[in-house]
């Protein structure tokens, strides 16, 4: 009888288990979390207008260029590129997507004008980097999600003459009711590319360290979000020891960034495919302060690398790779040669 009791109540805690299974884990977290919000990271891969600019090193990318640069290719990459975007993040896109290799404003408000994202409703934040290719990066947005406050260029002092080609945005504001800064990065090409110990990346890191140091003293528990495309995986000096961004969550510590993307790194994924092998150059990094458990926290596992198939070449040498645009002069309709990244964060209530 004894024995008979026990039984009897491990059938009924069985049974009782399995209802709660069926239930969905977030019909139990909606009380406490709020809604997820998507951040997201794109390199466009020279998005040009088909339009000269006599200021910059556009010319290939005309309809009499060397790459036949048409408006109706224009028109397709548009399409393209806008049709991944509005597929992060659930199918009406991210709140928040960072940009990289877009020509000018006109690029970008062709973006957000297009089919495929209009519904959206984003603003944009644009600016205008130096560098002979004349390629840009911005910021999209959604206002009811995120209101910017300020804005501003950081520069990266190279110690030469020649300008920097790279650049590193700032936008400070707040991302549903949390004050948060963004810094949207397109790093500048290393000089050689056999290493990832660059002084054009040395440059870029240091000042955007500093600005995140000069936070950091203002406020220990600043809301940092770090995106883009650096040039060097997650493991390279200049990431982990300039930056100061790494692979350990402990809030210790805290003047470290997180490296969101460094076990995908670990793991052999990555975002961009060169010489026979898949490479983590871009990445999100956020503050220790986002994975505190207080106000606005990143959501732990949400790191993705956006790869559909159809963003992606199916068969031969560079099966699974990204399907850009171009291969030289070779013009294979595609997206992008990078995959796009995303991250979610949550308010914790």
């Amino acid at each position: 009888m004894h024995y008979g009791i026990k039984t009897l109540f491990l059938f009924f805690t069985i049974i009782l288990l399995a209802g709660c299974a069926k239930v969905p884990l977030s019909t139990f977290n909606l009380s406490k979390k709020g809604k997820p919000q998507t951040i997201a990271f794109y390199n466009t891969e020279k998005l040009y207008d088909t339009i000269n600019d006599p200021n910059t090193d556009d010319d290939p990318f005309l309809p009499e260029g060397e790459l036949n640069w048409t408006q109706e290719k224009y028109a397709r990459k548009i399409a393209n590129i806008a049709g991944v975007i509005r597929e992060i993040g659930g199918g009406n896109g991210p709140e928040v997507i960072g940009l990289a290799e877009v020509e000018n404003v006109q690029v970008v408000q062709d973006l957000v004008n297009s089919n495929e994202l209009r519904k959206s409703k984003y603003s944009i934040i644009h600016v205008n980097l130096p560098g002979e290719q004349g390629l840009d990066i911005a910021l999209l947005y959604k206002p009811r999600a995120f209101k910017p406050t300020s804005q501003q260029i950081i520069k990266i002092d190279n110690g030469r003459s020649q300008p920097s080609s790279g650049g590193i945005l700032q936008v400070n504001g707040e991302l549903q009711g949390e004050p948060v800064t963004l810094f949207i990065n397109h790093w500048p090409a290393r000089m050689r590319r056999n290493t990832q110990e660059d002084s054009n990346l040395r440059a870029a890191a240091l000042a955007l360290r500093k600005e995140i140091t000069a936070l950091q003293v203002a406020n220990k528990d600043a809301r940092i979000i770090v995106m883009g495309d650096f040039d060097a995986e997650p493991a390279a000096p200049v990431i982990k020891d300039v930056l100061k961004a790494t692979g350990r969550p402990n809030p210790y510590y805290n003047k470290e960034l997180f490296n969101t993307f460094y076990m995908a790194f670990v793991n052999g994924q990555g975002s961009f495919y060169s010489r026979g092998d898949f490479m983590m150059l871009d990445q999100i990094m956020i503050s220790k302060s986002l994975i505190d458990g207080r106000g606005l926290e990143y959501i732990r596992g949400s790191e993705h690398i956006y790869n559909p198939e159809k963003i992606k070449f199916l068969y031969g040498k560079y099966k699974n790779t990204p399907r850009g645009t171009f291969s030289g002069t070779t013009y294979f309709g595609g997206y992008s040669d990078h995959f796009p990244i995303y991250i979610q964060v949550r308010e914790s209530k």
